[in-house]
């Protein structure tokens, strides 16, 4: 359903295969949710989003004792869409800024390429190599140069990390995200490549949300769910990843809701916003010409 006014919000959860085998947030049944809208699709630029969720949580769980709202974005905006064809993170980036969405938290999973890593794991990695060939469209959402120094927020990091730790089995605090092509998995040898770049994980989905995030002036972490072996890692996959999603479902989405609730703007220490660069107005002036 299109919905002509988008909330105004300042926290989104972007879910993705962590959170998929269940109803989110419905199913998980947490005291203080409350869910407000769902099916909302917005107009952009770009096209029609996927439909997002709206919900509440109670002032009596959040870490700064207010309500808040916050919008929901299953499976990272992909449904029916192409992530490269048809901008599906364009899409919704747009309606989060025009939400004010400050603080991103994102779920998913990935490949272990680092042989540590087995299925069910937990990995909140805190750098990417982008392997994709997408085209880049951050100019239509900043005028400014961007630095990818710590492009995952250090304190909404830390947050994920608290409330994962003692959930999971094992939870691997800092890693390397390889950003592979969808909608395949990667080759043996592509994954060769991206063991001797020293990526821990691979994936689909960390780029272009990472970089966008920062485009809107927004903090950004994620969590990922192990779910397989990297192809030529461990050449059988003993369990289908699809059992291990549905599986880690309502413990992720818990901790993606307890993490959400532990946000403190009026704590966070991080620099996240000072590396958006604003050019000099002669070189902006040259650049247009």
């Amino acid at each position: 359903m299109i919905c002509k006014e988008i909330p105004k919000t300042m926290y989104c959860h972007i879910g993705g295969s962590g959170t998929w085998g269940c109803e989110f947030p419905e199913d998980l049944n947490m005291e203080g949710i409350t869910l407000l809208k769902r099916d909302m699709e917005f107009e952009t630029p770009f096209g029609v989003t996927a439909c997002m969720k709206l919900y509440e949580m109670d002032a009596s769980i959040t870490a700064d004792h207010k309500p808040r709202q916050v919008l929901y974005v299953p499976f990272h905006g992909w449904k029916g869409l192409s992530p490269y064809n048809d901008t599906p993170s364009e899409r919704i980036f747009w309606a989060l800024r025009e939400a004010g969405v400050k603080y991103i938290l994102a779920d998913g999973s990935g490949g272990g390429i680092n042989p540590l890593l087995e299925p069910g794991d937990i990995i909140c990695p805190q750098d990417f190599i982008d392997y994709t060939k997408r085209v880049s469209y951050l100019g239509k959402f900043t005028p400014y140069s961007m630095r990818m120094r710590e492009i995952i927020c250090p304190d909404l990091h830390r947050i994920l990390l608290e409330k994962a730790s003692g959930v999971f089995r094992r939870v691997f605090r800092t890693g390397i995200y390889g950003v592979a092509e969808a909608p395949r998995f990667e080759s043996a040898a592509e994954i060769q490549k991206m063991y001797a770049d020293h990526c821990d994980v691979c994936g689909q989905t960390m780029m272009p949300e990472a970089a966008l995030a920062r485009a809107i002036g927004a903090c950004y972490a994620a969590l990922y769910v192990i779910s397989n072996s990297a192809e030529g890692i461990n050449p059988n996959w003993e369990r289908s990843i699809f059992d291990i999603y549905s599986e880690c479902a309502p413990v992720v989405g818990k901790v993606m809701l307890e993490a959400m609730a532990a946000i403190n703007p009026e704590t966070m220490n991080c620099h996240c916003g000072e590396n958006i660069i604003e050019m000099p107005k002669a070189v902006q002036n040259r650049l247009d010409m």
